[in-house]
């Protein structure tokens, strides 16, 4: 029986390498995440879906192709063709308009994905995050109070979904208080399961509770969750909190596996096993042939040998296919090239930078002054 595709993965250059097109072509992969090492502009972008769909050939499911674009300073279509969005932080300065604020920038940004061809956007970052200028999350979250984030990360998300981009929620159970950045070491959260659920949790049990159908995961320990398996790879994480207790039914990505919080302990093969048997629908290599050869391997022998994984890759896979479902189909995409840094689009984005540009400012000031004082 043949593997389900859940293998995500990334590549290098602005055309299909023979290497992807391959394991598109036989299935071992079935989706590819693209990085600005991809990206020239929105035309480039658009021929390169299309190149990726193509390299799959006929009677396999579409490939799914995905992007982090989440505005600030993790955006990959950085082209000025495309329209440049400031931080999701920016959209908590509009008080009572707030949520209109985050629905309007998820949905011109998926419009612009959609018209390239991009099916995914790895946002909204539902993580809760006091300081804005914490470098691993900081002004990538919405806001510092749970229940913010939440609203504004369920607005993006309702403003992806109404231009036909699935959103996926991260970093589940939460980043903003990790002590370190997962791509440079294992972070660790040492709050307890209380302050965890009412604090970092919250936004993504309010978010699956208002039907998101995506979450990704985090590379953090939580010893007051799992004293020894990081989030990505912890079964009581992602089957009992997320799955049991939140009542998640959709699709789960880890974040990418090759980051050194997971591949400084692990070895690529193991820790795509180890994220799929915690909970994992879709493990992502996003750098590297060799190390995506050795997880698809290894992936492959855990399906053919072990029957308790293979029915639980099963029902992931099913999942993955009711993600797909959510897409247009091709004939009902509108991929105008047009929608790409329209006038509407960039003042939207222009207001939002304005106000978030001075909030910025008067906060440089406002620390200048209190050292100066000193």
């Amino acid at each position: 029986m043949e593997c389900p595709p859940f293998l995500m993965v990334g590549f290098e250059g602005k055309s299909v390498p023979p290497a992807l097109a391959a394991r598109l072509r036989d299935g071992t992969v079935g989706g590819v995440v693209l990085f600005l090492r991809n990206v020239e502009g929105p035309r480039q972008v658009r021929d390169l879906c299309r190149e990726i769909r193509a390299a799959a050939g006929a009677g396999r499911p579409r490939p799914l192709i995905a992007i982090d674009q989440e505005g600030g300073r993790v955006r990959r279509l950085k082209d000025p063709g495309f329209t440049q969005f400031p931080p999701a932080r920016s959209c908590s300065l509009f008080c009572c308009h707030a949520e209109k604020a985050a629905e309007a920038a998820g949905a011109f940004m998926a419009a612009e994905l959609s018209a390239v061809g991009i099916d995914i956007n790895f946002a909204p970052v539902l993580d809760v995050d006091e300081d804005p200028e914490n470098k691993a999350i900081g002004d990538r979250s919405f806001s510092g109070d749970p229940v913010t984030a939440a609203r504004l990360g369920i607005a993006f998300m309702r403003g992806s979904l109404s231009r036909g981009i699935i959103p996926v929620g991260k970093h589940f159970p939460g980043h903003g208080h990790a002590d370190a950045d997962s791509h440079e070491a294992l972070p660790v959260v040492r709050a307890s399961r209380d302050t965890l659920l009412r604090r970092d949790v919250l936004p993504f049990r309010l978010a699956v509770r208002a039907g998101i159908p995506a979450l990704m995961t985090a590379h953090v320990l939580f010893p007051a969750l799992d004293p020894r398996n990081p989030a990505t790879l912890s079964g009581r994480i992602l089957r009992g909190l997320l799955r049991e207790k939140l009542r998640f039914r959709g699709v789960l990505f880890s974040d990418s596996l090759e980051m050194k919080a997971i591949a400084n302990h692990r070895g690529m093969g193991p820790a795509a096993v180890l994220a799929l048997r915690a909970g994992c629908d879709v493990a992502m290599v996003c750098r590297g042939e060799e190390a995506q050869a050795e997880a698809a391997d290894a992936l492959a022998r855990e399906w053919k040998d072990d029957g308790p994984f293979r029915r639980s890759a099963a029902a992931s896979n099913r999942r993955v296919e009711r993600l797909r479902a959510l897409l247009p189909a091709p004939g009902e995409r509108r991929a105008f090239l047009r929608l790409v840094g329209s006038k509407e689009h960039r003042a939207a984005a222009a207001l939002l930078s304005e106000r978030w540009e001075s909030t910025m400012k008067t906060s440089s000031d406002d620390r200048s002054g209190s050292i100066g004082e000193r």
